[in-house]
């Protein structure tokens, strides 16, 4: 059998004529790696554009990781047509099939690689509070999980469309117990009206969600922000604070060096709390507000 190398893996069977209408040049499948689930594209290349209809069989070599049409038609006058490759959803080590792709006697043989689904959580969307935003405001950005994150989640990665109208934390750590997880944003003062898109990604899912930035028309507003009680006792710091914004982040920061100590969790109308150890008493603690807002209490 005569072998041509080709980028999809050509064999010419025995009497094929390579150069002839409705002669197969190539086949490919795009993109070359999926996670399971997802959909890929294959295109099949004909050596010349054809007079009539080219009838190219299709075959895949693991029906288990994807599956093709019996066939794809090439239209007359045309050199190419694309098929859809279907994968499937699993779980465990990636896996690997190809496509067998045969026209006037020559079989092209394009392959995919096949990654395990996320075992947990994606992201689903993202939301924000107030939309729009005024520019110069603060706000408060939501990203909302498949389920219910746990210790095992890890970081939400966030990117902005145009950080110099609107800025985010390029990640944050999952809400333990949620399946909504805040996260701060800045934004820059406009003159005209900013669309931006925020993409959040989590354990290998996408979502993405659009606010416009608008010219403000007031001075920004922070809420108010109290700590109910910050007790440190045997090693151990526990604080409760309000915001007049239950949409509010709130942070608690060493006061002596300025530096961030941990996040408050949200409870609910506007009630935040949130214990960790702490070897030394830090004596001053002040809580702050992704929306301005922010208190000082001791210890």
């Amino acid at each position: 059998m005569l072998v041509a190398v080709g980028a999809g893996g050509l064999a010419v069977a025995p009497g094929a004529v390579a150069g002839g209408a409705g002669v197969l040049a190539d086949a490919l499948i795009s993109p070359h790696t999926v996670t399971g689930g997802a959909p890929a594209t294959g295109t099949v290349t004909l050596v010349a554009p054809v007079d009539g209809d080219t009838v190219v069989s299709l075959e895949s070599t693991d029906t288990t990781v994807l599956t093709v049409p019996p066939t794809v038609t090439v239209p007359a006058g045309s050199s190419s047509a694309t098929f859809t490759v279907t994968t499937f959803v699993f779980h465990g080590s990636g896996e690997f099939a190809c496509v067998e792709a045969t026209a006037g006697g020559v079989t092209a043989t394009p392959c995919l690689n096949s990654n395990p689904a996320p075992s947990g959580p994606v992201a689903t969307a993202v939301t924000f509070t107030p939309a729009p935003i005024p520019g110069g405001s603060p706000a408060t950005g939501k990203v909302r999980l498949s389920g219910t994150a746990d210790s095992d989640t890890g970081l939400i990665h966030l990117v902005s469309s145009n950080p110099a109208v609107l800025a985010v934390p390029e990640s944050v750590l999952a809400t333990v117990g949620s399946d909504t997880t805040p996260f701060p944003i800045t934004t820059s003062a406009v003159t005209v009206d900013q669309p931006v898109t925020v993409t959040a990604t989590a354990d290998g899912g996408s979502a993405s969600g659009t606010v416009t930035v608008v010219p403000a028309t007031a001075p920004p507003a922070t809420d108010t922000v109290t700590v109910k009680s910050a007790e440190w006792k045997k090693g151990l710091l526990k604080i409760t604070a309000t915001s007049s914004d239950p949409n509010a982040i709130l942070g608690v920061y060493l006061t002596a060096s300025d530096s961030f100590m941990f996040p408050l969790t949200a409870k609910g109308g506007g009630t935040y709390e949130a214990q960790h150890q702490w070897l030394d008493n830090p004596r001053s603690i002040t809580v702050r507000s992704s929306l301005g807002g922010s208190a000082t209490a001791t210890t």
